[in-house]
Protein backbone atom coordinates (compact mmCIF):
# COMPACT_ATOMS: atom_id res chain seq x y z
CA UNK A 1 0.00 0.00 0.00
CA UNK A 2 1.25 3.46 -0.90
CA UNK A 3 -0.23 6.71 0.37
CA UNK A 4 0.26 10.21 -0.98
CA UNK A 5 -0.20 13.06 1.52
CA UNK A 6 -1.66 16.22 -0.06
CA UNK A 7 1.45 18.28 -0.63
CA UNK A 8 4.11 18.98 -3.24
CA UNK A 9 6.75 17.90 -3.93
CA UNK A 10 5.37 14.39 -3.70
CA UNK A 11 6.07 12.39 -0.59
CA UNK A 12 4.60 8.96 -0.04
CA UNK A 13 4.17 6.63 2.88
CA UNK A 14 4.60 2.94 2.11
CA UNK A 15 3.27 -0.07 3.97
CA UNK A 16 4.28 -3.65 3.24
CA UNK A 17 1.73 -6.41 3.62
CA UNK A 18 3.39 -7.46 6.90
CA UNK A 19 3.31 -3.91 8.25
CA UNK A 20 -0.34 -3.59 7.22
CA UNK A 21 -1.13 -6.90 8.95
CA UNK A 22 0.59 -5.70 12.13
CA UNK A 23 -1.32 -2.43 12.19
CA UNK A 24 -4.64 -4.15 11.48
CA UNK A 25 -4.00 -6.55 14.36
CA UNK A 26 -3.13 -3.69 16.72
CA UNK A 27 -6.33 -1.81 15.90
CA UNK A 28 -8.36 -5.03 16.05
CA UNK A 29 -7.00 -5.63 19.54
CA UNK A 30 -7.91 -2.09 20.62
CA UNK A 31 -11.43 -2.37 19.17
CA UNK A 32 -11.91 -5.72 20.89
CA UNK A 33 -10.85 -4.16 24.19
CA UNK A 34 -13.60 -1.58 23.67
CA UNK A 35 -16.12 -4.39 23.31
CA UNK A 36 -16.53 -4.41 19.52
CA UNK A 37 -17.94 -7.80 18.55
CA UNK A 38 -19.24 -9.67 15.52
CA UNK A 39 -22.18 -7.91 13.91
CA UNK A 40 -21.58 -4.54 15.60
CA UNK A 41 -21.68 -1.56 13.25
CA UNK A 42 -18.63 0.71 13.24
CA UNK A 43 -19.02 4.02 11.40
CA UNK A 44 -15.77 5.26 9.83
CA UNK A 45 -15.36 8.79 8.47
CA UNK A 46 -11.66 9.27 7.76
CA UNK A 47 -9.61 10.94 5.01
CA UNK A 48 -7.79 8.82 2.43
CA UNK A 49 -4.98 7.69 4.70
CA UNK A 50 -3.80 4.17 5.57
CA UNK A 51 -5.85 4.33 8.77
CA UNK A 52 -9.07 4.33 6.72
CA UNK A 53 -8.15 0.99 5.17
CA UNK A 54 -6.76 -0.32 8.46
CA UNK A 55 -10.04 0.48 10.22
CA UNK A 56 -12.03 -1.31 7.53
CA UNK A 57 -9.81 -4.38 7.71
CA UNK A 58 -9.84 -4.40 11.52
CA UNK A 59 -13.63 -4.52 11.46
CA UNK A 60 -13.51 -7.38 8.96
CA UNK A 61 -11.07 -9.25 11.20
CA UNK A 62 -13.49 -9.01 14.12
CA UNK A 63 -16.59 -9.78 12.06
CA UNK A 64 -17.91 -6.28 12.74
CA UNK A 65 -19.80 -4.43 10.01
CA UNK A 66 -18.02 -1.28 8.83
CA UNK A 67 -20.02 1.69 7.57
CA UNK A 68 -17.69 4.10 5.78
CA UNK A 69 -18.93 7.63 5.17
CA UNK A 70 -17.11 10.14 2.94
CA UNK A 71 -15.01 12.25 5.30
CA UNK A 72 -16.24 15.56 3.84
CA UNK A 73 -19.92 14.67 4.27
CA UNK A 74 -22.02 17.23 6.11
CA UNK A 75 -22.95 16.74 9.74
CA UNK A 76 -26.56 16.25 8.61
CA UNK A 77 -25.57 13.41 6.25
CA UNK A 78 -23.50 11.83 9.01
CA UNK A 79 -26.38 12.12 11.47
CA UNK A 80 -28.71 10.43 8.94
CA UNK A 81 -26.41 7.45 8.70
CA UNK A 82 -25.87 7.22 12.45
CA UNK A 83 -29.63 7.17 12.96
CA UNK A 84 -30.08 4.56 10.23
CA UNK A 85 -27.48 1.99 11.24
CA UNK A 86 -27.10 2.59 15.03
CA UNK A 87 -23.30 2.11 15.24
CA UNK A 88 -21.56 1.37 18.53
CA UNK A 89 -18.40 3.24 17.50
CA UNK A 90 -17.62 6.33 15.41
CA UNK A 91 -14.03 6.61 14.14
CA UNK A 92 -13.10 10.08 12.88
CA UNK A 93 -10.20 12.51 12.71
CA UNK A 94 -10.29 16.00 14.20
CA UNK A 95 -7.65 17.00 11.65
CA UNK A 96 -10.32 16.54 8.98
CA UNK A 97 -13.55 17.16 10.87
CA UNK A 98 -13.75 19.54 13.84
CA UNK A 99 -15.75 18.55 16.90
CA UNK A 100 -18.29 21.21 15.97
CA UNK A 101 -18.87 19.55 12.58
CA UNK A 102 -19.85 16.25 14.17
CA UNK A 103 -23.58 15.79 14.62
CA UNK A 104 -25.14 15.81 18.04
CA UNK A 105 -25.70 12.21 19.08
CA UNK A 106 -29.41 11.31 19.35
CA UNK A 107 -30.61 9.99 22.70
CA UNK A 108 -31.24 6.59 21.09
CA UNK A 109 -27.51 6.29 20.41
CA UNK A 110 -26.24 7.93 23.59
CA UNK A 111 -23.93 4.95 24.14
CA UNK A 112 -22.12 5.60 20.84
CA UNK A 113 -18.39 5.75 21.49
CA UNK A 114 -16.21 8.21 19.57
CA UNK A 115 -12.57 7.63 18.62
CA UNK A 116 -10.50 10.52 17.26
CA UNK A 117 -7.44 9.04 15.55
CA UNK A 118 -5.71 12.44 15.65
CA UNK A 119 -5.89 12.63 19.44
CA UNK A 120 -2.96 11.82 21.72
CA UNK A 121 -5.24 9.58 23.79
CA UNK A 122 -6.01 7.36 20.79
CA UNK A 123 -2.31 7.12 19.89
CA UNK A 124 -1.42 6.10 23.44
CA UNK A 125 -4.12 3.44 23.59
CA UNK A 126 -3.23 2.04 20.17
CA UNK A 127 0.48 1.86 21.10
CA UNK A 128 -0.39 -0.47 23.98
CA UNK A 129 -1.74 -3.01 21.48
CA UNK A 130 1.18 -3.09 19.02
CA UNK A 131 2.57 -6.58 18.62
CA UNK A 132 -0.68 -8.32 19.55
CA UNK A 133 -2.27 -10.82 17.17
CA UNK A 134 -6.04 -11.15 17.01
CA UNK A 135 -7.37 -14.32 15.36
CA UNK A 136 -9.85 -13.77 12.53
CA UNK A 137 -13.48 -14.27 13.42
CA UNK A 138 -14.84 -16.76 10.91
CA UNK A 139 -18.30 -15.93 9.60
CA UNK A 140 -20.77 -17.39 7.13
CA UNK A 141 -20.19 -16.32 3.52
CA UNK A 142 -23.59 -14.58 3.58
CA UNK A 143 -22.74 -12.58 6.71
CA UNK A 144 -22.78 -8.79 6.08
CA UNK A 145 -19.28 -7.37 5.69
CA UNK A 146 -20.30 -3.74 5.40
CA UNK A 147 -23.05 -1.22 4.78
CA UNK A 148 -22.55 1.44 2.15
CA UNK A 149 -25.09 4.22 1.91
CA UNK A 150 -26.02 5.58 -1.49
CA UNK A 151 -25.57 9.29 -2.03
CA UNK A 152 -29.30 9.98 -1.81
CA UNK A 153 -29.65 11.39 -5.33
CA UNK A 154 -32.99 9.62 -5.73
CA UNK A 155 -34.46 10.06 -2.24
CA UNK A 156 -33.25 9.24 1.25
CA UNK A 157 -29.88 7.42 1.41
CA UNK A 158 -30.30 3.66 1.28
CA UNK A 159 -28.05 1.31 3.27
CA UNK A 160 -26.71 -1.27 0.80
CA UNK A 161 -25.86 -4.52 2.59
CA UNK A 162 -22.90 -6.44 1.15
CA UNK A 163 -22.03 -10.03 2.05
CA UNK A 164 -18.58 -11.39 2.86
CA UNK A 165 -17.83 -14.44 0.71
CA UNK A 166 -19.51 -13.54 -2.57
CA UNK A 167 -17.97 -10.06 -2.54
CA UNK A 168 -14.44 -11.44 -2.15
CA UNK A 169 -14.99 -14.02 -4.89
CA UNK A 170 -16.39 -11.41 -7.30
CA UNK A 171 -13.57 -8.90 -6.76
CA UNK A 172 -10.77 -11.41 -7.15
CA UNK A 173 -12.42 -12.96 -10.21
CA UNK A 174 -12.81 -9.51 -11.78
CA UNK A 175 -9.14 -8.66 -11.30
CA UNK A 176 -8.08 -11.93 -12.87
CA UNK A 177 -10.55 -12.17 -15.76
CA UNK A 178 -11.76 -8.61 -16.41
CA UNK A 179 -8.82 -6.38 -15.47
CA UNK A 180 -6.34 -9.21 -16.19
CA UNK A 181 -3.86 -7.95 -13.62
CA UNK A 182 -0.37 -9.34 -13.28
CA UNK A 183 1.75 -9.80 -10.16
CA UNK A 184 3.62 -6.51 -10.59
CA UNK A 185 0.59 -4.20 -10.78
CA UNK A 186 0.29 -0.86 -8.99
CA UNK A 187 -3.42 0.01 -8.90
CA UNK A 188 -4.69 3.57 -8.32
CA UNK A 189 -8.40 4.10 -7.69
CA UNK A 190 -9.04 7.83 -7.39
CA UNK A 191 -12.32 7.51 -5.45
CA UNK A 192 -12.57 8.09 -1.72
CA UNK A 193 -13.15 4.97 0.38
CA UNK A 194 -16.54 6.42 1.22
CA UNK A 195 -17.72 5.39 -2.27
CA UNK A 196 -18.12 1.91 -3.71
CA UNK A 197 -15.16 2.14 -6.11
CA UNK A 198 -12.92 3.06 -3.17
CA UNK A 199 -14.19 0.04 -1.26
CA UNK A 200 -13.92 -2.44 -4.10
CA UNK A 201 -10.82 -1.40 -6.05
CA UNK A 202 -9.08 0.96 -3.63
CA UNK A 203 -8.93 -1.50 -0.73
CA UNK A 204 -10.34 -5.01 -1.06
CA UNK A 205 -9.64 -6.18 -4.63
CA UNK A 206 -5.95 -5.15 -4.83
CA UNK A 207 -5.21 -6.61 -1.38
CA UNK A 208 -7.01 -9.86 -2.20
CA UNK A 209 -4.88 -10.12 -5.36
CA UNK A 210 -1.64 -9.32 -3.51
CA UNK A 211 -0.79 -6.24 -5.58
CA UNK A 212 0.03 -2.65 -4.59
CA UNK A 213 -2.77 -0.13 -4.12
CA UNK A 214 -2.34 3.66 -4.01
CA UNK A 215 -4.42 5.88 -1.75
CA UNK A 216 -4.39 9.64 -2.32
CA UNK A 217 -5.80 12.27 0.01
CA UNK A 218 -8.21 14.78 -1.50
CA UNK A 219 -6.49 18.11 -2.05
CA UNK A 220 -6.27 20.80 -4.74
CA UNK A 221 -2.69 19.63 -5.26
CA UNK A 222 -4.03 16.17 -6.08
CA UNK A 223 -6.81 17.26 -8.42
CA UNK A 224 -7.30 15.55 -11.81
CA UNK A 225 -4.65 16.46 -14.36
CA UNK A 226 -0.92 16.88 -14.29
CA UNK A 227 -0.56 16.03 -10.59
CA UNK A 228 -2.10 12.62 -11.31
CA UNK A 229 0.17 12.09 -14.30
CA UNK A 230 3.18 12.90 -12.09
CA UNK A 231 2.02 10.22 -9.65
CA UNK A 232 1.72 7.73 -12.50
CA UNK A 233 5.27 8.50 -13.63
CA UNK A 234 6.88 8.56 -10.17
CA UNK A 235 5.13 5.51 -8.73
CA UNK A 236 4.95 3.49 -11.93
CA UNK A 237 1.16 3.15 -11.66
CA UNK A 238 0.00 0.47 -14.11
CA UNK A 239 -3.81 0.59 -13.74
CA UNK A 240 -6.01 3.57 -12.92
CA UNK A 241 -9.73 3.72 -12.19
CA UNK A 242 -11.55 7.07 -12.20
CA UNK A 243 -14.60 8.79 -13.75
CA UNK A 244 -15.08 10.47 -17.11
CA UNK A 245 -15.70 13.82 -15.40
CA UNK A 246 -12.24 13.74 -13.87
CA UNK A 247 -10.67 13.16 -17.29
CA UNK A 248 -12.69 16.04 -18.72
CA UNK A 249 -11.14 18.23 -16.01
CA UNK A 250 -7.68 16.87 -16.82
CA UNK A 251 -8.26 17.49 -20.53
CA UNK A 252 -8.50 21.24 -19.88
CA UNK A 253 -4.82 21.19 -18.84
CA UNK A 254 -3.76 19.84 -22.22
CA UNK A 255 -1.67 16.85 -23.24
CA UNK A 256 0.02 15.20 -20.22
CA UNK A 257 3.61 16.34 -19.78
CA UNK A 258 4.63 13.49 -17.50
CA UNK A 259 5.41 10.07 -18.96
CA UNK A 260 2.50 7.63 -18.87
CA UNK A 261 4.54 4.72 -20.23
CA UNK A 262 3.86 2.61 -17.12
CA UNK A 263 0.08 2.96 -17.43
CA UNK A 264 -1.34 -0.18 -19.05
CA UNK A 265 -5.04 0.72 -18.84
CA UNK A 266 -7.35 3.50 -17.72
CA UNK A 267 -10.79 2.45 -16.50
CA UNK A 268 -13.70 4.91 -16.44
CA UNK A 269 -16.87 4.32 -14.44
CA UNK A 270 -19.54 6.19 -12.50
CA UNK A 271 -21.23 8.10 -15.34
CA UNK A 272 -21.86 7.80 -19.10
CA UNK A 273 -18.70 8.09 -21.22
CA UNK A 274 -18.76 10.58 -24.09
CA UNK A 275 -16.80 9.93 -27.29
CA UNK A 276 -14.73 13.13 -26.97
CA UNK A 277 -13.31 12.04 -23.61
CA UNK A 278 -12.66 8.50 -24.85
CA UNK A 279 -10.89 9.77 -27.97
CA UNK A 280 -8.75 12.18 -25.94
CA UNK A 281 -7.51 9.34 -23.72
CA UNK A 282 -6.59 7.31 -26.78
CA UNK A 283 -4.93 10.08 -28.78
CA UNK A 284 -3.45 12.43 -26.16
CA UNK A 285 -2.75 10.05 -23.28
CA UNK A 286 -2.03 7.15 -25.65
CA UNK A 287 -3.44 4.72 -23.08
CA UNK A 288 -5.99 1.92 -23.63
CA UNK A 289 -9.33 3.06 -22.18
CA UNK A 290 -12.08 0.77 -20.90
CA UNK A 291 -15.58 1.91 -20.00
CA UNK A 292 -17.21 0.19 -17.03
CA UNK A 293 -20.82 0.43 -15.88
CA UNK A 294 -21.75 -0.53 -12.36
CA UNK A 295 -23.56 0.68 -9.26
CA UNK A 296 -23.14 0.86 -5.51
CA UNK A 297 -25.67 -1.96 -5.45
CA UNK A 298 -23.67 -4.23 -7.80
CA UNK A 299 -20.29 -3.76 -6.09
CA UNK A 300 -18.31 -4.30 -9.32
CA UNK A 301 -18.85 -3.90 -13.10
CA UNK A 302 -22.04 -5.14 -14.75
CA UNK A 303 -21.14 -4.01 -18.29
CA UNK A 304 -17.86 -3.17 -20.00
CA UNK A 305 -16.71 -1.91 -23.37
CA UNK A 306 -14.05 0.02 -25.26
CA UNK A 307 -16.29 3.07 -25.79
CA UNK A 308 -19.89 4.03 -25.06
CA UNK A 309 -21.16 0.69 -26.39
CA UNK A 310 -21.16 -1.88 -23.58
CA UNK A 311 -21.76 -5.60 -23.16
CA UNK A 312 -22.50 -7.70 -20.05
CA UNK A 313 -19.60 -8.92 -17.92
CA UNK A 314 -19.20 -12.71 -17.91
CA UNK A 315 -22.48 -14.60 -18.33
CA UNK A 316 -24.95 -11.96 -17.20
CA UNK A 317 -28.17 -11.57 -19.17
CA UNK A 318 -29.59 -8.05 -19.54
CA UNK A 319 -32.53 -6.33 -21.22
CA UNK A 320 -33.94 -2.84 -21.74
CA UNK A 321 -37.60 -2.43 -20.85
CA UNK A 322 -40.29 0.22 -20.80
CA UNK A 323 -40.47 1.24 -17.11
CA UNK A 324 -44.23 1.76 -17.38
CA UNK A 325 -45.24 -1.74 -18.53
CA UNK A 326 -42.09 -3.89 -18.64
CA UNK A 327 -42.27 -4.41 -22.42
CA UNK A 328 -38.96 -4.96 -24.19
CA UNK A 329 -37.58 -1.90 -25.96
CA UNK A 330 -36.49 -2.10 -29.58
CA UNK A 331 -33.15 -0.83 -30.90
CA UNK A 332 -32.94 2.93 -30.55
CA UNK A 333 -35.70 3.10 -27.93
CA UNK A 334 -34.71 4.42 -24.51
CA UNK A 335 -35.80 2.40 -21.51
CA UNK A 336 -34.61 1.02 -18.19
CA UNK A 337 -31.72 -1.42 -18.03
CA UNK A 338 -32.51 -4.61 -16.12
CA UNK A 339 -30.38 -7.60 -15.20
CA UNK A 340 -32.17 -10.90 -15.65
CA UNK A 341 -32.19 -13.45 -12.86
CA UNK A 342 -29.53 -12.30 -10.41
CA UNK A 343 -26.89 -9.65 -9.81
CA UNK A 344 -24.37 -12.43 -9.22
CA UNK A 345 -21.78 -12.63 -6.43
CA UNK A 346 -20.81 -9.34 -4.84
CA UNK A 347 -24.20 -7.74 -5.43
CA UNK A 348 -26.27 -6.24 -2.64
CA UNK A 349 -27.94 -8.69 -0.26
CA UNK A 350 -30.72 -6.33 0.79
CA UNK A 351 -31.28 -2.84 2.18
CA UNK A 352 -30.40 -2.36 5.82
CA UNK A 353 -33.47 -3.25 7.89
CA UNK A 354 -35.73 -2.76 4.87
CA UNK A 355 -36.26 -5.98 2.96
CA UNK A 356 -39.59 -4.69 1.68
CA UNK A 357 -38.14 -1.66 -0.11
CA UNK A 358 -35.33 -3.84 -1.47
CA UNK A 359 -37.82 -6.28 -2.98
CA UNK A 360 -40.22 -3.66 -4.30
CA UNK A 361 -37.74 -1.11 -5.62
CA UNK A 362 -35.13 -3.35 -7.19
CA UNK A 363 -36.97 -6.43 -8.44
CA UNK A 364 -39.46 -6.74 -11.30
CA UNK A 365 -41.36 -9.82 -12.45
CA UNK A 366 -41.71 -10.24 -16.22
CA UNK A 367 -43.10 -13.33 -17.93
CA UNK A 368 -42.70 -15.35 -14.75
CA UNK A 369 -39.05 -14.39 -14.26
CA UNK A 370 -37.38 -11.89 -11.94
CA UNK A 371 -35.15 -9.03 -13.09
CA UNK A 372 -33.04 -6.54 -11.18
CA UNK A 373 -34.05 -2.92 -11.94
CA UNK A 374 -31.05 -0.61 -12.29
CA UNK A 375 -33.21 2.55 -12.58
CA UNK A 376 -30.75 3.69 -15.26
CA UNK A 377 -31.76 4.75 -18.76
CA UNK A 378 -30.18 2.87 -21.69
CA UNK A 379 -30.77 1.84 -25.30
CA UNK A 380 -29.59 -0.80 -27.71
CA UNK A 381 -27.23 0.37 -30.45
CA UNK A 382 -26.58 -2.68 -32.56
CA UNK A 383 -25.59 -5.44 -30.16
CA UNK A 384 -24.25 -3.05 -27.53
CA UNK A 385 -25.88 -1.03 -24.77
CA UNK A 386 -25.38 2.74 -24.38
CA UNK A 387 -26.04 4.11 -20.89
CA UNK A 388 -27.78 7.48 -20.82
CA UNK A 389 -27.89 8.24 -17.12
CA UNK A 390 -30.42 7.84 -14.33
CA UNK A 391 -34.08 7.45 -15.22
CA UNK A 392 -34.53 10.54 -13.04
CA UNK A 393 -32.26 12.40 -15.51
CA UNK A 394 -34.61 11.70 -18.41
CA UNK A 395 -36.51 14.79 -19.58
CA UNK A 396 -40.14 14.22 -20.61
CA UNK A 397 -40.86 16.69 -23.41
CA UNK A 398 -44.48 16.40 -24.50
CA UNK A 399 -44.39 12.64 -23.98
CA UNK A 400 -40.99 12.19 -25.67
CA UNK A 401 -38.21 11.00 -23.37
CA UNK A 402 -34.78 12.51 -23.80
CA UNK A 403 -31.82 11.54 -21.61
CA UNK A 404 -29.58 14.36 -20.41
CA UNK A 405 -26.56 12.28 -21.44
CA UNK A 406 -27.89 12.13 -25.02
CA UNK A 407 -28.01 15.94 -25.14
CA UNK A 408 -24.56 16.33 -23.62
CA UNK A 409 -23.02 13.75 -25.95
CA UNK A 410 -24.54 15.51 -28.96
CA UNK A 411 -22.77 18.72 -27.99
CA UNK A 412 -19.45 17.17 -26.96
CA UNK A 413 -16.61 18.35 -29.18
CA UNK A 414 -18.44 21.43 -30.47
CA UNK A 415 -15.90 24.24 -30.87
CA UNK A 416 -16.06 26.74 -28.03
CA UNK A 417 -17.63 24.36 -25.48
CA UNK A 418 -15.41 23.25 -22.61
CA UNK A 419 -18.14 21.58 -20.54
CA UNK A 420 -21.91 21.23 -20.82
CA UNK A 421 -24.63 19.93 -18.49
CA UNK A 422 -28.25 19.39 -19.51
CA UNK A 423 -31.05 19.65 -16.96
CA UNK A 424 -34.85 19.88 -17.07
CA UNK A 425 -36.93 23.04 -16.77
CA UNK A 426 -40.73 23.20 -16.34
CA UNK A 427 -42.89 24.18 -19.33
CA UNK A 428 -46.61 25.02 -19.17
CA UNK A 429 -47.48 23.09 -22.36
CA UNK A 430 -44.84 20.39 -22.84
CA UNK A 431 -44.34 19.60 -19.17
CA UNK A 432 -40.54 19.86 -19.37
CA UNK A 433 -37.89 21.24 -21.68
CA UNK A 434 -34.09 21.19 -21.86
CA UNK A 435 -31.98 23.77 -20.02
CA UNK A 436 -28.24 23.92 -20.70
CA UNK A 437 -25.34 25.12 -18.57
CA UNK A 438 -22.31 25.71 -20.78
CA UNK A 439 -18.71 26.54 -19.88
CA UNK A 440 -16.90 28.29 -22.76
CA UNK A 441 -13.32 29.22 -23.48
CA UNK A 442 -13.63 32.98 -22.80
CA UNK A 443 -16.04 33.93 -25.60
CA UNK A 444 -17.40 37.45 -26.04
CA UNK A 445 -21.12 38.25 -26.35
CA UNK A 446 -21.14 38.00 -30.15
CA UNK A 447 -19.33 34.66 -30.10
CA UNK A 448 -21.73 33.32 -27.44
CA UNK A 449 -24.70 34.31 -29.61
CA UNK A 450 -23.18 32.42 -32.54
CA UNK A 451 -22.49 29.41 -30.31
CA UNK A 452 -26.11 29.38 -29.12
CA UNK A 453 -27.24 29.03 -32.73
CA UNK A 454 -24.73 26.22 -33.35
CA UNK A 455 -25.98 24.44 -30.22
CA UNK A 456 -29.58 24.63 -31.41
CA UNK A 457 -28.69 23.36 -34.89
CA UNK A 458 -26.62 20.51 -33.50
CA UNK A 459 -29.38 19.35 -31.14
CA UNK A 460 -32.06 19.48 -33.84
CA UNK A 461 -29.89 17.48 -36.26
CA UNK A 462 -28.86 14.83 -33.74
CA UNK A 463 -31.77 14.61 -31.29
CA UNK A 464 -34.77 16.17 -33.01
CA UNK A 465 -36.66 19.48 -32.75
CA UNK A 466 -38.11 18.60 -29.35
CA UNK A 467 -34.57 18.79 -27.94
CA UNK A 468 -34.34 22.54 -28.56
CA UNK A 469 -33.28 24.10 -25.25
CA UNK A 470 -35.57 26.58 -23.54
CA UNK A 471 -32.61 28.17 -21.73
CA UNK A 472 -28.86 28.26 -22.41
CA UNK A 473 -26.78 29.59 -19.53
CA UNK A 474 -23.11 30.45 -20.04
CA UNK A 475 -20.94 29.98 -16.96
CA UNK A 476 -17.26 30.31 -16.08
CA UNK A 477 -17.42 27.04 -14.13
CA UNK A 478 -19.91 24.44 -12.93
CA UNK A 479 -20.34 22.98 -9.42
CA UNK A 480 -18.67 19.58 -9.05
CA UNK A 481 -17.56 17.04 -6.53
CA UNK A 482 -13.81 16.76 -5.92
CA UNK A 483 -13.63 13.81 -8.30
CA UNK A 484 -15.26 15.78 -11.12
CA UNK A 485 -18.92 14.73 -11.07
CA UNK A 486 -21.37 17.53 -11.83
CA UNK A 487 -23.73 18.50 -9.01
CA UNK A 488 -26.88 18.29 -11.12
CA UNK A 489 -29.25 18.91 -8.24
CA UNK A 490 -27.56 22.24 -7.55
CA UNK A 491 -27.92 23.26 -11.19
CA UNK A 492 -31.53 22.10 -11.40
CA UNK A 493 -32.36 24.16 -8.32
Amino acid sequence: MRHYPPRLPWADHRLSYRELWQQVNALSSLLASWGIRQGDRVLITLPMTPMAAIAMLACARLGAVHVVVYSASTSEALAQRIHACQPVLLIHSSEKRSRESLPSIPAATATLREADIASAEFSRELAQHHGRVVPCVWVESSQPSHLLFTSGTTGAPKGIVRDTGGYAVALLASLNHLFQVQDDEIFFTTADVGWVTGHSYGVYAPLLAGITTVMCEASPANAPGESWWQMVAELGITRMLTIAGAIRMARQQGTPRASLSALRSLYLAGEPLDSTTHDWVSTEMCVPCENHYWQTESGWPLLTGAGSGLKPVFSRSVAIVDPANGALCLAGEAGMLVVNGTLGPGGMSTLWQDDTQHDQRYWLQRDGHWSYATHDCAMWVGDTIVIQGRMDDVINIGGKRLATAEVENALAGLDGIVEVVATRIPHHLLGEMVALFVVTDGLNAQQEAALKQQIRERLVSRCGRYALPRKIHFRRSLPKTFSGKFLRRVLSA
